[in-house]
């Protein structure tokens, strides 16, 4: 059973010959064909968040990122790398995900440059398949720039410029990311309620706005952007388990799944010898309230050589399901927007209104509400917890948060003051990558 899994986590590598490009093969279509009809275009977009789904959703961030943070840890030896953040250069996982990235990213660039040669297309489908375009490019350098900080920011699909790319500075990509936002947020069609979202619309890109801005310490503009999404009605919060159904009221932009189950459910659910070699930490597991029901609803457990561990139980399905029970690959929902917002409000010094927000996370999850007259040491604090044990397991959310608070040498120097080193903040460019594109240069500790 280990051994299938990680052909699951590795079975992508064998699909990219360089670092930020993809060639074209023989049997691809030409892009003049591929955007000479409306049809064929938009299946050129929809093949982007297929992309996604398939190589580079959160089977690799929710894995890897909750290793090397403090939320997960493995019965694999192999892993013990990431929980350990000694990760060397030539990691074939490491290599996958700084891959996959680069993948998505190819086809958003080969989308915008299609369009922008085009003729005869809808032109009100243009402006929503260049903004879906832009929407998920700005989410692929988010999780670029919080893995590996600089990077090579790429928009086109010329090899002559990718092969040698040099790294950018992630504060100059942030600014790139919101402007993507910003053109995807006028040209993107207004949210449908009721459907299943699976194509990026308006509020994806608000709330993936606020969520980068809340990552580049911009506090006003992400409670901004965060209030839009709530305050649309569209999207509420529901019960734990109909979160991560197809028909979530939760969602705001999932992954449509042909089968109706998900790679994180193969990877995390325990197989047929009863066993999840990929359990939460005990750290982990200790964050949860008495009466979190969360907790309840969202692990499981089982024993392995007379020791209990538990496992994320988010997604329940291993196996295709149908009907009302199938399951999409949430990539952002309401309750983050939630947290968003509440941690904007705390770093404004809008205490009580922060509080609000975690009260309203904490009475679905059966917990009581917290008394909204506290201090800012406490309210921050208060929004970090709250925030661990919602987004558990969900792309890497952790693993960003240590990030984006300053906290990641404070909280992971105590857990693991064997193996933590403050550079280890950052992943190792991929050592193949290096060999390929000299003006690449390798995060320090590596």
């Amino acid at each position: 059973m280990v051994y299938v899994r990680i052909i699951l986590l590795a079975f992508c590598l064998v699909s990219c010959r360089k670092l930020l490009t993809v060639p074209t093969t023989d049997n691809e279509q030409s892009t003049e064909a591929v955007f000479s009809s409306d049809v064929s275009a938009d299946a050129a977009v929809a093949d982007i968040y297929y992309t996604m789904g398939m190589y580079y959703s959160g089977n690799l961030l929710s894995v890897i990122n909750g290793m090397t943070a403090d939320e997960g840890g493995t019965l694999n030896g192999y892993y013990q790398r990431f929980v350990n953040n000694s990760i060397p250069a030539d990691d074939a996982q490491i290599s996958l995900i700084w891959s996959a990235c680069y993948k998505v990213i190819y086809r958003c660039n080969a989308v915008l440059e299609g369009l922008s040669q085009a003729k005869g297309l809808n032109a009100e489908k243009v402006l929503q398949w260049k903004g879906e375009a832009m929407f998920m490019r700005a989410l692929c350098y988010y999780y670029l720039v919080n893995c590996w900080g600089d990077v090579p920011y790429i928009t086109t699909t010329d090899v002559n410029q990718t092969a040698r790319a040099s790294r950018n500075r992630a504060d100059s990509i942030y600014q790139w990311m919101k402007k993507d936002l910003v053109t995807a947020m006028v040209f993107l069609p207004e949210s449908k309620p009721g459907a299943a979202p699976v194509r990026a619309a308006k509020d994806a890109a608000m709330a993936l706005m606020a969520r980068v801005c809340l990552q580049n310490q911009q506090p006003a503009a992400a409670e901004f952007y965060a209030t839009q999404v709530i305050s649309s009605g569209r999207y509420r919060l529901c019960v734990q388990d109909s979160t991560f159904l197809y028909n979530s009221p939760q969602a705001i932009l999932q992954i449509w799944t042909q089968d109706g189950y998900t790679l994180p459910g193969q990877l995390f659910l325990p197989g047929n010898d009863g066993t999840s070699y990929y359990p939460l930490s005990a750290t982990m597991m200790g964050g949860f309230e008495d009466g979190d029901l969360r907790k309840t609803a969202w692990t499981r457990s089982f024993t392995y050589s007379g020791t209990t561990y538990y496992y994320p139980y988010k997604y329940k399905k291993r196996m295709p399901a149908s009907g009302e029970d199938r399951e999409y690959l949430v990539v952002l929902r309401i309750a983050e927007q939630y947290l968003i917002r509440a941690e904007a409000r705390a770093q404004q010094e809008k205490f009580a209104d922060a509080i609000a927000d975690l009260n309203e996370i904490r009475g679905r999850a059966g917990l009581d509400a917290l008394d909204p007259n506290g201090t800012r040491t406490s309210t921050i604090a208060a929004v970090a917890q709250e925030r661990r044990v919602e987004l558990f397991c969900e792309w890497g959310d952790r693993w960003h948060s240590l990030q984006r608070t300053g906290t990641m040498n404070q909280v992971l120097g105590a857990l693991k003051p064997g193996y933590w080193q403050a550079w280890a903040a950052y992943y190792p460019i991929p050592q193949g990558e290096l060999d390929k594109d000299p003006n690449l240069i390798q995060n320090p500790g590596y």
